[in-house]
């Protein structure tokens, strides 16, 4: 895609200090995944490697992140590959750039690595490595994005399966302390669990990992409890790092900060990662459904069951069938599916019990659950225009899931359990464009795409606003400037396609989208931003 260079006056580097399930990949470990031939000309010890760019500009910093493998043909140094200084310059604002190996691929420039080249990685420190001709850099983008797809499978299979061990607990004799235990074990960590007095009621971990103690305890643990309503805290001493999480029910808008159950707090030898970050985050939800449970008596066996069945249970047998069959009305040829409800704006607030009571009667169903002022139900009945009227009658709105895929049928526990859980996303997901229009979705009636989700209001006015430099140009001017931006983006960023689409010249094209940068104050090489004009440009009224 077409690059908008960046303010060379810039010093600033994204910053990537976040964990990734490819973080493991190192320059020796992908050297082994890739074919033979590669010759290491100087070695200067094992890195981290988190992409692999092939360039060939005369500098191509600004544009890399940290830890690349750097891919050239030779390029930039054809006209002074003998000049010591000029070669050296080249390699020294690679290295300024935290990149891990330069490739330096043979034919079409040279022959061999130029001497220096060799002599400015070994006086630098820069590995070397030396690409035969019959090994395309693409070939080596492939390999890499392989690699990153091996982890990521693991990664998820390694969470997935860490989840399930973590669900199991809530069924235990002793579910906090079991929840503690797995969450010790999985996230190799020391685990305490404590009460909203700060007394300890569970604790686990592995050998040689100390939890946090003492001051640097009270401290954690008065911050956690504050009433600002902090949802982490961190800490760090002694080469350990202290996460504490505080265990609250979920608030509804405009409450406030609802009361404290507890403390979970984890000590770390190392700095957490996505993993841990997933482990800790399902525990939370586990450990806040059971201490609510048992603080608060708030959640009654139904709803813990809706609960359950929505957020993680990973298959129901014969008896968790038949028992989920008797809790729903309607006829068991109805496919079930998942309704997500909210008070309307106008609407008197309700006592949660008999709005739970009203809902139930409502949707012909025992499986309702009320967190965070919003109701989750799974329900036979159709979202009918008769039943819509009702639910809003009743002070109201909802928003339908699909229902379950008859293919898979209700007799596969394995298959239901997983389809609800992704309908509850995706009644979930409606949320946002009910609270815009202020009517009742259903899933069926809308198309399947990202943008059918988008509250079509508030996008407009977000649309209006990320190019409202532009919308101030003279019409002229706007008119181009969007025709060209539309065409552009629609081309994935090719000049080529975007000169021929709309019969202007390529650099025509370029000089407009460095102006549309400009203009915006925005940088259109990122993704990101891309996307969002992408989306901008079709909300535009």
């Amino acid at each position: 895609m077409g690059q908008i260079a960046p303010d060379q006056g810039a010093s600033l580097r994204p910053s990537l200090d976040f964990a990734r399930p490819w973080d493991s990949i190192t320059l020796a470990r992908f050297l082994r995944q890739l074919p033979t031939g590669i010759t290491v000309l100087h070695d200067a010890g094992d890195r981290p490697l988190r992409w692999v760019e092939p360039s060939d500009i005369d500098d191509p910093t600004p544009y890399l992140v940290d830890h690349e493998l750097i891919l050239t043909s030779g390029f930039p140094l054809v006209e002074h590959a003998a000049d010591a200084a000029k070669v050296r310059q080249f390699v020294a604002r690679l290295v300024d750039a935290n990149v891990s190996a330069l490739g330096f691929g043979l034919d079409p420039y040279f022959s061999a690595v130029p001497p220096t080249v060799i002599d400015a990685c070994r006086e630098l420190d820069l590995p070397l490595w030396q690409i035969p001709s019959s090994l395309p850099f693409a070939a080596i983008g492939l390999a890499f994005a392989k690699l990153m797809e091996a982890d990521n499978a693991r990664l998820l299979r390694e969470n997935a399966e860490a989840n399930r061990h973590l669900m199991r607990c809530v069924g235990s004799e002793h579910p906090e302390q079991e929840i503690v235990t797995v969450l010790a074990h999985r996230a190799k960590a020391a685990v305490q669990l404590l009460d909203q007095s700060g007394r300890l009621r569970h604790y686990a971990a592995p050998t040689g990992i100390q939890p946090a103690q003492g001051q640097e305890l009270e401290t954690l643990l008065a911050q956690a409890s504050a009433a600002q309503g902090a949802k982490l805290v961190v800490g760090e001493s002694a080469g350990h790092h202290h996460l504490a999480f505080p265990i609250r029910p979920t608030a509804t808008s405009g409450a406030r900060v609802p009361p404290l159950l507890g403390v979970l707090q984890l000590s770390f030898t190392h700095q957490p990662g996505a993993a841990e970050h997933n482990l800790m985050s399902t525990a939370l939800g586990l450990l806040e459904v059971v201490a609510r449970q048992r603080v608060l008596g708030s959640v009654a066996p139904a709803q813990l069951a809706t609960a359950l069945l929505l957020d993680g249970t990973e298959s129901m047998d014969a008896g968790a069938m038949e028992l989920f069959n008797s809790s729903l009305g309607g006829a068991l040829r109805r496919a079930p599916r998942v309704v997500v409800t909210i008070p309307r704006a106008q609407s008197t607030a309700q006592d949660p019990s008999h709005a739970l009571t009203r809902l139930r009667s409502l949707l012909d169903t025992k499986l309702v659950l009320h967190s965070g002022g919003r109701f989750a139900a799974i329900t036979r009945s159709e979202p009918n225009q008769e039943l819509l009227d009702r639910i809003e009658a009743a002070g109201y709105l909802a928003a339908f899931s699909r229902p379950v895929d008859p293919v898979h049928g209700e007799g596969q526990g394995v298959s239901l359990a997983a389809d609800l859980r992704e309908l509850a996303g995706q009644a979930r997901g409606l949320v946002p464009r009910l609270l815009d229009e202020g009517r009742s979705l259903s899933a069926d009636q809308l198309p399947q795409s990202f943008s059918a989700l988008l509250p079509q209001e508030a996008s407009r006015q977000l649309a209006a606003h990320l190019l409202g430099n532009l919308l101030q140009l003279p019409a002229k001017r706007r008119d181009l400037y969007l025709q060209v931006l539309r065409a552009w983006l629609d081309a994935n960023g090719s000049w080529d396609a975007t000169a021929a689409a709309i019969d202007v010249h390529r650099n025509s094209v370029r000089r407009h989208i460095a102006s549309i940068s400009e203009i915006l104050d925005m940088d259109l090489s990122r993704a990101e931003v891309r996307y969002e004009l992408f989306l901008a440009l079709r909300f535009l009224p």
